[in-house]
């Protein structure tokens, strides 16, 4: 079960990204509205939104990949031969 969820937060990572940078385009023009230049809100939630998805999508990257790094270590400790 361990193994299948690993796997499948490459695909959410993705998801998540997509889902992040919209909310942020939503909540823009919501807050836009108030002001009456929903534009500016759009493009400002969508930097916004942009920047915490790479930050939050980012750090889960980086956990993927470090965790595909120490399995390569542990198969390449694993299949050598002690002295």
């Amino acid at each position: 079960m361990n193994r299948f969820l690993a796997r499948s937060i490459g695909f959410y990572n993705s998801f998540l990204a997509v889902i992040l940078v919209l909310g942020g385009v939503v909540i823009g023009a919501g807050l836009g509205q108030y002001s009456g230049r929903t534009g500016v809100g759009v493009v400002l939630g969508l930097i916004v939104g942009i920047i915490v998805a790479v930050i939050v999508c980012g750090v889960l990257a980086l956990f993927i990949e470090m965790r595909h790094e120490l399995i390569k270590i542990r198969s390449s400790l694993e299949s050598r031969t002690a002295p």
